[in-house]
């Protein structure tokens, strides 16, 4: 059909009217057998940025039956710089208008007046039309592809892509539709996108956004193709943070499965990366950017497709930078600098932009440096200067200063007097360079070893018997700014010493405990140390612990003003004194004594007790020598020196001990207490007659000054702590109190009020009267006991203090029986107490 419109079309435009039918039909059937027509295309060439240039060097399309077409365009496929890149045909080309898709990279070519386009118009045009880029940086290869129609062609895949809008539609919908459509004979599916550049034409390029053939449908999280020859194939598992066996072009943070979402779609322009995918559900949403647009139809690959060539290509190469090598020189000379060129030939520049050539080639050898200095190299075809240039550095690195030529001397103190000696070379490090903590040193027997780095020398432990004539090669080599630099320095034996059997002794008291550590100020010998050799020297003295770190000046005592002995009691340390400025040894050997002093030991008692009026005599328990002592009491005031002391002031005291040798106790203290004699009171006794119990009070001490005991009815005890007495009978008891310390006794009469249960008046003086017990002065002033019968009938009234009852009423006795009575009593405080009870009359 699409042959058969423009058959018309051309008769239209040839004759100015139309034809008879039979004509219109005669074309018509052979119109159905219509060959597709074939394109040809030459056209690989270097490219330079910024240029104009035909994308062809020669095009052609060959058709047996036809004279013209509807539509033909020229896309770059690949490669393609949105904003930058553009198509445009030049010079004067009749019967051929053009329109340019910047979103596709689309030239688009049309007749005149929507009419076809005549191959004698068209071929001309083609080869009219120039490619050109406004970034100094184009893509090392760009694609064009000259197709028939208006479907997409991509050389990678010689396959053809067509996005065709349908608002609304479904995934099942786009790819029945999809299915349904051909391209001269080639049979449509929903797109599979297996690599890069396929996602770039077929989304990022294309017209519009919408289907492709990916689904995982049938198992979650796998997501396979559904369409075309990759029917089955998987191209991602998982979701989100899923992985791809192959090429997948997922947006960020997608697939995310919202919503049951099992279906594959290109995301609408301006949601995250251009051209990537998303998935949606079958039908997507009724608005807004995840409703679907459309789907796009990829043609090629089916089995049976007929082989056609409606589209060819043409390529354009930009010359690249692929690789470069910079270079390093360590001070001030000359270098060389390198790098590779996807093609053409290499121009090297002293800035990035502007300016002539210094140099051409691979390799470009620098002009003399002293500083670090940044060149360009670009790569170039046909003598091309445009395009970007790519820096290479060359580096100049700082030389590290150094003191050359230094004599070390150390002391020959190993035990044999031959001039040989074991040195700790890395002591003399800061003698070399003052900052030699930010370098790694070397040393080396040889200038070629220290030059090559190799046979590397024991710094710490090297005798300057492998040293020829004494000479020692170093390598000091920076990091950062800085390289590398080789020296030398000389190694001697001094033949100064310490005087034979000169010994300096610190001594200090033990601190603490009597464990012989202490803490020993060595600077206080330094003075000594240094006079043992001529003055005027500028010497300096440092301590260690043995004779071989003495000798290669290795793990000093570093804390000498609070040097903390290891050794208990005393300790030999080694000396070594040098001269700084030279490193030379003049004296090294075991020449300072430390010495613990033991602190005075004695025990004291943690409290001592006085009965007032007196005084307790302390002295120390169990010392270990003979020691002064001074007595102090709470205020620090010393008040006694000598091996004991009375004391009769109740406080806090502390006594230190000084030994013959001047050292110190620490302060030991002990606590003296005033006891004294217990003194009863009424008002200290609380009685308690109903509860039957006597309470002593005595919580703040107003028995008295002492810790005391109690005892109820006998001096003898038993005593208790607790000042209470419970479950005591009715009647008057004896209260005793004891002072712990031995400082005195008391004892006070107190009673429990009560009524016997019964009594008998039978004159065999055993219970003959009714009397209050436990009644005394102490504690009441008067009191009146009332007896009653039990109706209620006045018996008899007597002083509750003195009187008793005898069981008469009017001059005769009463019979057995239980009677009634009540007690008034009035306290010494002048208050009322009140009781009442029965009791019984027995014969």
């Amino acid at each position: 059909m699409e042959q058969l419109k423009i058959l018309i079309s051309f008769i239209v435009k040839i004759f100015g009217r139309p034809i008879p039918l039979v004509l219109l039909f005669f074309n018509f059937v052979n119109a159905q057998d219509n060959s597709a027509p074939v394109v040809t295309a030459e056209g690989d060439q270097l490219y330079c940025p910024g240029a104009t240039i035909p994308i062809v060097t020669a095009f052609d399309i060959i058709d047996v039956d036809d004279i013209g077409i509807d539509q033909f365009s020229i896309q770059i496929s690949e490669g393609y710089q949105r904003g930058s890149d553009i198509l445009r045909l030049e010079g004067t080309n009749l019967g051929v208008t053009t329109s340019w898709n910047d979103r596709e990279g689309k030239l688009i070519f049309r007749g005149t007046i929507g009419g076809p386009i005549l191959y004698a118009d068209l071929i001309p045009a083609v080869q009219n039309v120039v490619f050109e880029s406004s970034s100094d940086n184009p893509t090392a290869e760009k694609f064009f592809s000259l197709t028939v129609g208006s479907a997409n062609y991509l050389p990678q895949t010689d396959h053809y892509y067509e996005y065709v809008p349908f608002v609304g539609i479904s995934w099942d919908d786009a790819r029945i539709a999809a299915e349904n459509r051909m391209f001269f004979g080639l049979q449509g599916y929903l797109a599979t996108i297996t690599s890069q550049a396929e996602a770039q034409l077929s989304g990022e390029q294309a017209s519009g956004t919408g289907w492709i053939g990916g689904s995982d449908s049938e198992q979650e999280g796998v997501w396979r193709w559904m369409t075309g020859p990759e029917t089955g194939d998987v191209f991602w598992n998982g979701g989100i943070n899923g992985t791809s066996p192959s090429f997948a072009f997922w947006n960020t943070a997608e697939p995310n499965n919202f919503g049951d979402e099992d279906y594959v779609h290109i995301t609408a322009p301006g949601i995250g990366i251009p051209g990537s995918w998303n998935d949606l559900r079958l039908t997507g949403e009724p608005s807004g950017d995840y409703q679907p647009k459309g789907y796009v139809v990829e043609y090629g690959g089916t089995p049976g497709d007929p082989v056609i060539n409606l589209s060819a290509s043409a390529k354009l190469t930009t010359p690249k930078i692929v690789e470069t090598f910079p270079n390093e020189i360590c001070g001030p000379g000359t270098t060389t600098l390198e790098a590779r060129g996807s093609i053409g030939e290499l121009f090297w520049f002293e800035s990035a932009s502007g300016g002539v050539p210094i140099g051409s080639g691979e390799v470009f050898e620098t002009p003399w440096l002293v500083q670090d200095e940044t060149f360009y190299v670009l790569a170039s075809v046909d003598g091309c200067l445009s395009g970007q240039r790519t820096a290479v550095q060359a580096i100049v690195k700082l030389i590290p200063t150094i003191n050359n030529g230094l004599t070390i001397t150390n002391c020959d103190e190993d035990g044999l007097s031959d001039g040989f000696t074991n040195f700790d070379l890395t002591q003399y490090l800061s003698l070399i360079n003052s900052d030699f903590t930010n370098y790694t040193f070397t040393f080396h027997l040889t200038l070629d070893d220290a030059e090559n780095d190799t046979n590397l020398q024991s710094a710490t432990m090297f005798n300057n018997s492998l040293a020829l004539a004494n000479e020692v090669f170093f390598r000091i080599e920076g990091t950062g700014d800085y390289c590398y630099t080789i020296g030398n320095l000389f190694l001697e034996v001094s033949t100064t010493s310490f005087p034979t059997d000169f010994l300096f002794e610190l001594e200090t008291c033990d601190i603490d405990e009597t464990d012989g550590i202490a803490v020993f100020d060595l600077e206080v010998a330094e003075e000594s140390l240094r006079a043992q050799f001529p003055a005027g020297q500028n010497l300096s003295v440092s301590f260690f612990k043995s004779n071989d770190d003495a000798i290669l000046k290795q793990n000093e005592i570093l804390n000498t003003s609070s040097y903390l002995n290891t050794t208990p009691f005393s300790e030999m340390l080694f000396v070594r004194v040098d001269d700084e400025e030279t490193g030379t040894c003049f004296g090294v050997g075991e020449h300072l004594l430390l010495s613990v002093l033991p602190l005075p030991i004695f025990q004291l008692e943690n409290e001592y007790e006085f009965c007032t009026e007196d005084f307790v005599q302390i002295s120390p328990l169990n010392p270990q020598a003979e020691y002064q002592y001074s007595w102090f009491n709470s205020n620090d005031k010393m008040i006694g020196n000598g091996s004991e002391i009375n004391i009769s002031d109740e406080g806090n005291y502390s006594v230190t001990a000084i030994s013959a040798n001047g050292c110190s106790s620490e302060f030991v203290l002990f606590t003296v207490i005033e006891s004294g004699p217990p003194i009863f009171s009424s008002e200290l006794i609380v009685v308690n007659s109903n509860e039957q119990t006597i309470t002593i009070q005595n919580n703040n001490g107003e028995l008295g000054l002492g810790n005391y005991e109690y005892a109820l009815d006998s001096p003898f005890g038993p005593y208790q702590l607790e000042p209470i007495f419970v479950n005591v009978e009715p009647g008057l008891h004896t209260l005793y109190a004891v002072d712990l310390n031995g400082c005195g006794t008391d004892e006070f009469e107190v009673g429990i009020v009560g009524v016997p249960k019964f009594f008998t008046p039978n004159n065999d003086t055993v219970n003959d009267e009714m009397k209050v017990l436990g009644i005394t002065e102490n504690f009441y002033q008067s009191g009146n006991l009332f007896i009653y019968d039990r109706y209620g009938k006045l018996l008899a009234q007597k002083s509750a203090l003195t009187g008793s009852w005898d069981g008469f009423y009017n001059g005769r006795l009463l019979p057995p029986s239980d009677y009634w009575y009540v007690l008034e009593l009035v306290t010494r405080e002048g208050s009322l107490e009140r009781r009442n009870g029965h009791f019984t009359l027995k014969q």
